[in-house]
């Protein structure tokens, strides 16, 4: 109920006042609000067009709360082409091919192909030595036959003359085991090949890598005519261990 003043002003009862009073605030609260976020659901757009939480979205009208990742960039890896051979003076080419490995032993293929004008005649073992990656020679000694590496029946088979026409090649191989037997004498790596296809014979140097170990030696096949449509070496046929003797009667 409102009350009268001696003087005749009328006065607002207290409980009115203090709502009134009440109300200014959240009126200039929410105003003030509003200088900022706004007071309701206003969206406010991101400088960088990232999208926030809680409704609030990018300039890029993204999903709310998401972030696009960009795209992954693959890049492609060419393998290293392997050098071509290259055709000698005296008309032939020499190639390495990759080793062939079963329980540490070790079986390379060395094809070589009359890239010349005339018929070319091999007959029995190259002159081969090893040399490290500066060129220099290893200490390895090359034996004829499969030098009791691993039975290799194409090791110790007997030589015989090959004739290659234009075009034609002819192989041989080598075989090694790359296992560690010394702990004084470093590993031996091999990464050319010096090759005389037969002794006397202009010398080839063809890349080629050879992880001896430190058995320092290599077993060295005769040349034999190539299959054009198969590799130089086959897979190696591991020695077949001893049987076992049967126990004696007591």
């Amino acid at each position: 109920m409102d009350s009268t003043t001696p003087t005749g002003i009328r006065r607002t009862p207290l409980l009115a006042r203090t709502g009134l009073r009440a109300g200014l605030r959240v009126g200039l609260l929410c105003a003030g609000a509003a200088l900022v976020a706004g007071c309701g659901s206003t969206s406010v757009t991101g400088a960088g067009g990232v999208t926030g939480a809680g409704g609030v979205t990018g300039a890029g009208g993204g999903t709310p709360g998401l972030v696009t990742p960009d795209p992954l960039v693959t890049e492609t890896v060419t393998p290293t082409p392997t050098p071509a051979a290259v055709c000698s003076p005296e008309g032939v080419s020499l190639a390495a091919e990759e080793a062939n490995a079963a329980m540490g032993l070790r079986v390379m293929g060395i094809r070589l192909t009359n890239c010349g004008t005339g018929p070319y005649t091999l007959n029995g073992h190259p002159d081969v030595r090893v040399l490290d990656a500066e060129r220099a020679p290893l200490d390895i000694a090359v034996r004829r036959g499969s030098a009791g590496i691993a039975t290799l029946d194409s090791f110790d088979a007997a030589p015989k003359p090959v004739t290659l026409q234009p075009g034609e090649s002819a192989s041989f191989a080598l075989a090694w085991r790359n296992t560690v037997t010394s702990g004084t004498r470093p590993a031996d790596n091999g990464r050319f090949l010096d090759v005389a296809p037969l002794p006397g014979r202009p010398r080839l140097t063809v890349p080629a890598e050879l992880d001896l170990g430190t058995t320092g030696k290599l077993g060295l096949s005769a040349w034999t005519k190539s299959d054009p449509e198969r590799p130089a070496t086959t897979p190696p046929r591991p020695a077949v261990p001893p049987r076992p003797a049967a126990p004696q009667a007591g």
